[in-house]
């Protein structure tokens, strides 16, 4: 095998289909055009599977541009590994949470630029939080809903899915975020492997090929859970 890995985060890739019917096609055209003053617009997505290196993660935006994915598709045959923890990596900040309530009620890390902090959530970059001698591993989490008035800085721990992975920073959190991950214990680790290209429902959501190397349903919780990953293309592996 060729060592020439390729360390990111496990992710989804939107694929935007055709609407179902004339009459949702009309329905989406008119929701559309209401929006069309704000900037926004809907459409039908579905997922396929993909990942993004952490070098692809901190590319800028062009100067009044929103910023460009740069997911990767997988292909059938990739060799993956994917971390329910960090063992090895490169620290991005490490420090005890302190948030700063004056400018913002949620919170902004104290001493750290506001962007940066921002930044680190809006990325989903791994991170391991310490409080009261319990260590968890996850994802940072942007996280809003109705109700919170603005964006709550969180941890979604790896391997729990929905609110019951969903762990609120508190000040006093020990808290490490890394700028990219070489090992840690595995979840799982083997070639992908993905069926024809087939739009399937599984259960609320579309997905546009089948997981066959495992479950489908439980490789859409980990890619929503941005897990740390490596992948070594099919093309290097002999």
């Amino acid at each position: 095998m060729t060592n020439e890995k390729k360390f990111g985060l496990l992710s989804v890739v939107y694929v935007e289909l055709p609407p179902e019917s004339a009459a949702a096609k009309a329905e989406m055209d008119k929701t559309n055009l209401e929006l069309k003053a704000l900037g926004f617009r809907v459409g039908r997505m579905a997922y396929d599977w993909g990942f993004e290196t952490y070098s692809d993660l901190f590319v800028k935006a062009k100067a009044g541009q929103p910023p460009v994915s740069l997911k990767q598709k997988f292909q059938s045959g990739d060799l993956v590994t994917v971390f329910k923890s960090v063992s090895d990596g490169d620290v991005h900040w490490q420090g005890s949470v302190d948030l700063n309530r004056k400018k913002y009620h949620h919170g902004l890390q104290k001493g750290m630029a506001s962007k940066e902090w921002v930044g680190m959530f809006y990325r989903h970059l791994p991170a391991k939080l310490e409080r009261d001698g319990v260590v968890k591993f996850g994802a940072l989490e942007p996280f809003s809903e109705t109700g919170t008035e603005g964006t709550i800085w969180a941890l979604h721990e790896y391997g729990k899915a929905g609110y019951d992975g969903l762990v609120i920073i508190e000040n006093k959190d020990k808290l490490t975020v890394y700028s990219a991950v070489r090992d840690g214990d595995v979840e799982w680790k083997g070639p992908v492997d993905f069926g024809p290209e087939a739009v399937k429902k599984i259960g609320w959501s579309e997905v546009v090929r089948e997981t066959t190397h495992m479950d489908t349903q439980k490789w859409l919780e980990m890619s929503w859970q941005n897990r740390p990953m490596t992948v070594v293309p099919m093309k290097l592996v002999v």
